[in-house]
């Protein structure tokens, strides 16, 4: 048996549609890869992300991101691929969890899933407002940020109501300008260094990043970067082929922030020292993409490292978006939650959903401005450990369920560590917190989500679940 045919890999398309009230077969593999690729959002990311990781494995940085791409995110990806196969639905996370953990934990799962994307939602416009204020100083203050804020979530809740051709286009065209600089800052320094003796071998050195106690904390803040590529799962329903789509998609996505990452993390130390880099404090002035590219373009372009940043923002934000009002939508189709969600317009998108997403965003954009970004962190650090810990422990089960008693030990042993490291991450999110005021928040953070999860769970109970999900799969999966 073939690795591919091991992993459930769609090689021949033979699952041409889904059942779904979405628009079928609008999205090819590029469109999907492009959206999800934008919910990763690389350039607010290596803005926000890159110099605390400097700061913490110095010139090994690139080896940081190396080992979090195979383990655990590879591992997770392909986890992933051979669940699409067996589960394919526009909600990955719940469907996967009803089918191979348990109803019940499905809906507290999936529900958490809703809750990070929609927190994406308001957390990338609020990142977007900083960097639109720096670019436009007449723009400052509190009470502009929060009208700016709301003004771009109504501005792609109709981007995204208008359908799903023009919500990936807007966030390929934002995606392919912000990975030219991110990416091509890089191969400035790579091409024309500035920085001298900068060996190439010591970028990945374990003695360089001060041993595996050093380079432990960095894998899992490069765990943090690579995050967000699963949201290719959540636009199955709308592409052409939808199980080969979603699966190509997955490990290019992955793969993809993985190549631009390094990229960045390998030229930006050519072309600045690393001790500066790591010492540049994120200010909403562009980081250390600013400082590189203060290198490298002319000060007529000064303004195009902030630019990026804030287009990086808007293609989370919709795509944010977009993935969790898929995942409230299959979630109501199969009546774990209120029908309603399921509404959709004459472009064929659940309109509802997406405008509730919307006001939760406005209303957190309100309460939580960018002096509490930390809340978001611990919000969607959270929702992803238990999103992606849900992954795994379903595809645990289900190679129990498909394969012999070796076959399914043999390939449970690197989502089992896999797990571990995400359940640490879960850990420290809560334990060691970038603020000392917000200590455990993550964890409340967390029991609160549960909590709100086991009242969907009664609602469910009470309302009568559309159990849908097995009929489905035995209908389109060979």
């Amino acid at each position: 048996m073939g690795f591919s045919k091991f992993i459930g890999y769609d090689r021949e398309g033979a699952i041409k549609e889904l059942p779904t009230t979405l628009n079928k077969g609008r999205l090819n593999t590029f469109g999907v890869v492009m959206a999800a690729l934008g919910f990763n959002a690389p350039a607010w990311v290596a803005a926000s992300s890159m110099s605390i990781l400097y700061s913490i494995s110095g010139k090994a940085s690139p080896l940081a991101i190396l080992i979090a791409y195979f383990f655990p995110m590879l591992v997770l990806a392909l986890s992933m691929v051979y669940l699409t196969r067996q589960a394919p639905s526009a909600a990955g996370v719940f469907t996967f969890s009803e089918k191979f953990i348990h109803p019940h934990a499905a809906t507290i799962l999936g529900w958490s899933y809703v809750i990070c994307c929609a927190t994406v939602t308001p957390m990338t416009a609020v990142i977007g407002t900083e960097y639109i204020q720096a670019l436009i100083p007449g723009l400052q203050g509190v009470f502009a940020a929060k009208l700016i804020g709301t003004v771009l979530i109504l501005v792609f809740l109709l981007v995204c109501l208008r359908g799903i051709d023009i919500t990936a286009k807007v966030a390929g065209t934002f995606l392919i300008f912000e990975i030219l600089v991110v990416a091509g800052l890089g191969l400035c320094g790579i091409l024309n260094p500035q920085v001298e003796h900068l060996s190439f071998s010591s970028l990945y050195s374990i003695k360089e990043a001060g041993g595996w106690s050093v380079l432990g904390p960095a894998v899992l803040f490069g765990v943090w970067m690579l995050a967000n590529f699963d949201s290719s799962i959540n636009l199955i329903e709308e592409a052409k082929v939808p199980v080969r789509t979603v699966q190509r998609s997955i490990i290019l996505v992955v793969t993809s922030a993985f190549i631009i990452y390094s990229i960045a993390a390998i030229g930006w130390q050519y072309a600045i020292p690393v001790e500066k880099l790591a010492s540049i404090v994120e200010s909403g002035d562009g980081g250390p993409i600013a400082a590189v590219a203060n290198v490298y373009l002319p000060p007529a372009l000064s303004w195009v490292a902030l630019f990026v940043v804030i287009t990086s923002a808007c293609a989370g934000l919709q795509i944010s978006l977009t993935s969790g009002s898929r995942a409230a939508y299959r979630m109501s189709i199969e009546g774990h939650l209120p029908n309603v969600f399921s509404t959709i317009n004459k472009r064929k998108v659940p309109w509802l959903v997406n405008i509730l997403i919307c006001l939760y965003a406005i209303i957190l954009v309100w309460l939580k401005p960018l002096s509490q970004l930390q809340w978001y962190y611990d919000v969607v650090t959270i929702t992803l450990v238990f999103s992606y810990l849900a992954i795994l422990v379903s595809f645990i089960r289900a190679m129990f369920m498909h394969k012999s008693i070796g076959v399914a030990l043999l390939a449970s042993i690197f989502p089992v560590l896999a797990m571990g490291v995400l359940g640490y991450i879960g850990y420290t999110a809560g334990a060691v917190p970038v603020n000392p005021d917000d200590l455990y928040n993550a964890w409340y953070l967390g029991a609160g989500i549960i909590i709100t999860g086991v009242f969907w769970v009664f609602y469910g109970k009470r309302n009568g679940k559309r159990n849908t999900i097995d009929l489905k799969i035995s209908q389109n999966v060979k």
